[in-house]
C-alpha cells in the first residue's frame, strides 16, 4: 500500500492509500490498521483491505450482533 491518508488510531494508525495490487493505473484503492510491535515498528501482519471487503466484514458484524449500540449509533451518524 502506498498510503495517501493516515489517521491516528489506538496504537497505530488507521491508513488509506493506493492497494498494493493495483496494476499501475492508481484505482484500487485499500484501508488498513497498521498497528505497532513490540519493536515499536508497524506490524507486517497489519492487513489490508479492498473497501467492498470492509462493507461485507461490518454487514457480518451487524448481523452476528457483535458491534455494541454505540458503535452502531456511530455508524448511523456518520452515514447521514
Amino acid at each position: 500500500m502506498v498510503p495517501t491518508f493516515s489517521q491516528p488510531y489506538g496504537r497505530g494508525d488507521l491508513r488509506i492509500g493506493i492497494a498494493s495490487w493495483d496494476a499501475g493505473d492508481f484505482k484500487s484503492r485499500s484501508i488498513k490498521y497498521a498497528y505497532r510491535d513490540k519493536s515499536g515498528k508497524v506490524s507486517r501482519g497489519c492487513p489490508e483491505l479492498p473497501f467492498e471487503v470492509l462493507v461485507e466484514m461490518t454487514i457480518v458484524a451487524l448481523k452476528q450482533k457483535e458491534l455494541t449500540v454505540e458503535q452502531v449509533e456511530r455508524l448511523k451518524y456518520h452515514l447521514r
